[in-house]
């Protein structure tokens, strides 16, 4: 009975160690390099944002097979990664899952907010002004990324003027400084007027954002 219940233990352990280093890491980046290499090609990114999991770098490198290359692919865009469990002596090394580029390569729009609107917006300035966003609908993902404001940050989404009840909030980022920026996915918003808030030592207070779509 001790000895079933030790493999089960085994296999289960064994199971979820195998299912975290092969779940989807999700993220923002630039292209470096094109791809380079014989039957896997090697891109090198400049990672912007992570937007699911964790890297060791924010300089990857990104295997894949040669005949799944993405022709003409965006600069900037959303990947779809997974660790690389081989060894390997290529160091910050990932794969598109399945060495396919076609999949692990999604476009992406990035709206942003920078430090000085907000702060203008924090101090009650007349320049403080709605932002205006307009979604481009052949994008498929819609991110925006704002501005870090200390040690630690809390932004939060909604349709609500002033701090909003947690029944009111529709996205919640909370977040040190070395996960920064802070990010809303845009998505699947509908258009119309929103309220981002931001709780942090440096930086604080309300902005309007509307979302639009291009006719």
């Amino acid at each position: 009975m001790k000895y079933a219940l030790f493999l089960f233990i085994l296999f289960f352990t064994f199971l979820t160690f195998g299912q975290g280093k092969n779940d989807t890491i999700k993220v923002i980046a630039v292209l470096i390099s094109h791809g380079q290499g014989s039957k896997i090609y090697i891109a090198k990114y400049k990672v912007l944002k992570v937007i699911k999991g964790a890297l060791s770098n924010d300089t990857i490198d990104v295997g894949y097979s040669f005949y799944t290359e993405y022709q003409n692919s965006p600069d900037t865009a959303l990947l779809n990664l997974t660790t690389y469990t081989v060894d390997t002596t290529v160091k910050d090394y990932y794969i598109f899952r399945d060495y396919d580029a076609k999949k692990g390569i999604e476009t992406v729009q990035i709206s942003t907010v920078n430090f000085d609107y907000w702060e203008s917006c924090e101090k009650g300035d007349k320049a403080c002004k709605p932002l205006t966003f307009t979604r481009n609908p052949t994008t498929k993902n819609w991110f925006l990324l704002m501005p870090c404001g200390g040690t630690a940050t809390i932004v939060t989404l909604s349709m609500q003027k002033g701090i909003p009840t947690e029944n009111e909030i529709l996205q919640k980022y909370e977040l040190t400084h070395s996960e920064c920026p802070p990010f809303f996915d845009l998505t699947n918003l509908a258009d119309g007027n929103y309220f981002a808030y931001l709780f942090s030592c440096g930086l604080g207070g309300q902005i309007e954002i509307k979302l639009t779509s291009e006719k």
